[in-house]
């Protein structure tokens, strides 16, 4: 759709984030009303989702977005699913996102590198956008559901007591971002279909859109304050 003579996405988008445990979960609502906002003003379906959707452990909730995928693929649902990890934030309320990602709706996935001067394949998956709208974005929503389910077995969540620990035989345990970049390893077609962001728009503790608080950035509590006071930052009107 071209407003203004630029064009501007008219696809469905569905907002998606998700937690478990009391750390991540304060996270995410401290986000809330800036994200609850911005996806009302932007006719974005916000939907957050607190628990566990397969797996024993809280952490475990990082695999919540592939089996959200799922069921969206099931319904038969075309649009932008937008997920955000529940330590990062929308910095700019005011962004076009309809802009930007009209601009990129040729393409199947718009997320940022992992590290600079990474990879090609080497994403980020704390924040991506994915269009189900186009046949090869899909493709990767189901490619990333049949890996997970393939490689991640009900006794290795079980055992995965920790995030990103070895497991009890001392194998390391296949985290799913790794998962979804093997998927864009081994088929070219669909890494071919990936828009890495490099403008700094989305960056993992620099993002001027959206900003992840990363481990990195200290312990859980403190990013939670960092996290609540940027909000009140934004809620006060003041950036």
């Amino acid at each position: 759709m071209l407003i203004d003579g630029i064009v501007h996405s008219t696809q469905k988008m569905i907002l998606a984030q998700t937690a478990a445990g009391p750390a991540y979960e304060a996270m995410l609502a401290a986000t809330d009303p800036v994200h609850r906002a911005f996806c009302a003003a932007n006719e974005i379906d916000f939907r957050p989702f607190v628990g566990v959707r397969r797996g024993y452990h809280a952490w475990q909730a990082s695999l919540n977005r592939i089996e959200m995928l799922k069921d969206l693929l099931d319904a038969g649902w075309r649009g932008w699913f937008l997920y955000l990890d529940a330590d990062a934030l929308i910095l700019q309320p005011d962004f076009d996102i309809r802009r930007f990602l009209g601009r990129r709706e040729a393409y199947a996935l718009v997320a940022a590198p992992g590290a600079p001067d990474a990879e090609r394949w080497a994403i980020n998956n704390g924040v991506f956008f994915l269009n189900l709208g186009h046949e090869l974005g899909r493709e990767i929503a189901l490619r990333w559901w049949e890996i997970t389910h393939e490689t991640l077995s009900e006794d290795m969540l079980r055992a995965a007591a920790e995030p990103w620990q070895a497991l009890p035989d001392g194998r390391p345990f296949p985290d799913d971002q790794h998962l979804l970049q093997i998927v864009l390893m081994r088929y070219p077609p669909l890494l071919d279909a990936l828009y890495l962001i490099n403008d700094g728009v989305v960056r993992l503790g620099t993002g001027r859109f959206i900003r992840q608080y990363l481990r990195v950035l200290g312990s859980p509590a403190e990013r939670l304050e960092r996290i609540r006071a940027a909000v009140a930052d934004l809620l006060g009107g003041r950036r």
